[in-house]
């Protein structure tokens, strides 16, 4: 019972001395300076610096090589999607895109005259179309053959020269003249050597022969080379090399090029041709026997198959173009009339067009992870560009925020995208910007200044 009055007697003591002790507290007048409470807008802001792009940035190559006909643009120009840059020698294309129509039609045809029913005239005009393609296929490889010889000849005959051993007397090279007339590939190693009749050379590799020393072109073997040496000249043990073709030569790349093109264009031409012929003779097989359900599905299959190989030559036409993926400004022209240009479908050639889009600029900003959460998608924002000074704005609207951060010198951040509200002309790549980000804003509230704000932590422990 003691025990129970002394308690409750401590803690009537205890608690008026702490109302005591509050109501001397609240007798004091602050020492601090009052302000009004007033009624404003404010916005949620976030800052931020970046840099302007292009909505897209894009670099043009070929897919196939081969030897510019035409260029239709300059740096600066506007183009159109669709509108051709570029355009390579297409001949070639064009012809096996002609020999696939036609084979395309002639499968056709005989699909037709198979269901029909065979008749003597049709397996006479079966015949003949048999023939003609048989014809066309010898055309076609005789011109192609041809066409590869003449590339073949340029590149082994391309700058020919005798190069001088290093350790030579004289300074003076012979000269190489004539046309190489042979295929083989290899090297002529040519070497002087004095007899009581004069100077002589001796040649091996390609060839193998001898002959003297003259100022007249003497023939360097049997393959329509000649060598002529100058009048002035000692050349007592000299030698020199001649390598065909000349790998060292000013032409030598182009030369290949065209030469591995026409080896390329004489496949594709004779695979088609030959391509007509098997559907001709198949058609012909087709006609001097009854139709019967597999004869149609084999007859069909044969329509379906050049038309794909209608496909495949107006694909490889197609790439002789170079077209504009979408509307925009040509930034770079890095090609010109008579260039070979390489590319294949494993690898596409250099780039020959560099363009931007003609869609409104972009501004990509790398935001902090505390001021990623005040924005959103859709958000506007206020842009200076350094170009113009801080009194010239720009009006913009947040597009993009990447999910995921990035690290910038260890401090993860967020890819934020902002897109100028108009295509104004003085908006250039490469700008830098300083941009403001809106978010909330709240009419009426009412606001103080943030220096009348005082904020106290009062502990009081009563036991």
């Amino acid at each position: 019972m003691k025990k129970h009055v002394l308690l409750s007697t401590i803690a009537i003591i205890v608690i008026l001395a702490a109302s005591i002790y509050i109501s001397l507290s609240l007798k004091k007048t602050p020492a601090v300076a009052f302000t009004a409470v007033k009624s404003a807008d404010i916005t949620q802001a976030v800052r931020a610096s970046g840099q302007v792009s292009a909505a897209q940035d894009l670099s043009l190559a070929f897919e196939q090589g081969g030897t510019v006909a035409a260029v239709n643009v300059k740096d600066g120009d506007l183009v159109k999607q669709g509108q051709v840059l570029v355009r390579l020698d297409s001949a070639n294309a064009q012809a096996s895109v002609n020999q696939a129509v036609a084979a395309l039609d002639i499968a056709k045809a005989n699909y037709q005259k198979l269901q029909n029913g065979a008749t003597g005239a049709s397996i006479d005009v079966a015949q003949t179309t048999l023939s003609n393609a048989q014809k066309n296929l010898a055309a076609v490889t005789a011109q192609q053959n041809l066409i590869v010889k003449n590339a073949a000849a340029v590149l082994l005959n391309s700058n020919l020269a005798a190069a001088a051993s290093t350790n030579n007397i004289s300074t003076a090279n012979p000269t190489i003249t004539g046309t190489y007339n042979d295929t083989a590939q290899g090297q002529y190693q040519i070497k002087i050597y004095s007899t009581g009749g004069g100077l002589h050379f001796t040649v091996s590799g390609l060839e193998t022969t001898d002959g003297q020393v003259s100022t007249a072109p003497v023939p360097l073997g049997t393959k329509g080379l000649f060598i002529q040496f100058p009048s002035s000249a000692q050349y007592i043990n000299d030698s020199w090399t001649v390598s065909v073709p000349n790998t060292q030569g000013s032409g030598y790349l182009t030369n290949l090029n065209a030469y591995n093109n026409a080896l390329q264009t004489q496949n594709q031409s004779v695979t088609t041709a030959q391509a007509a012929v098997d559907s001709a003779q198949a058609n012909l097989q087709l006609l001097q026997t009854a139709a019967r359900p597999e004869d149609l599905a084999a007859s069909n299959a044969q329509v379906e198959a050049a038309a794909a190989q209608l496909q495949t030559a107006q694909n490889s036409l197609s790439k002789s173009l170079l077209l504009a993926p979408i509307d925009g400004v040509i930034t770079s022209v890095d090609t010109k009339v008579g260039q070979t240009v390489a590319g294949s479908s494993l690898a596409p050639g250099p780039d020959v067009i560099k363009m931007i889009s003609a869609q409104k600029f972009q501004i990509t900003a790398f935001l902090s992870e505390a001021d990623i959460g005040k924005i959103k998608v859709g958000d506007s924002a206020s842009t200076t560009l350094d170009a113009y000074g801080s009194n010239v704005n720009f009006d913009a609207t947040v597009i993009s925020i990447d999910p995921s951060a990035t690290q910038t010198q260890g401090v993860p951040t967020y890819k934020t995208i902002l897109e100028f509200n108009n295509n104004d002309s003085r908006i250039k790549e490469g700008m830098n910007a300083d941009v403001t980000i809106y978010d909330e804003t709240h009419t009426g509230v009412l606001v103080v200044p943030s220096t009348a704000i005082i904020k106290k932590k009062t502990t009081m422990n009563l036991f």
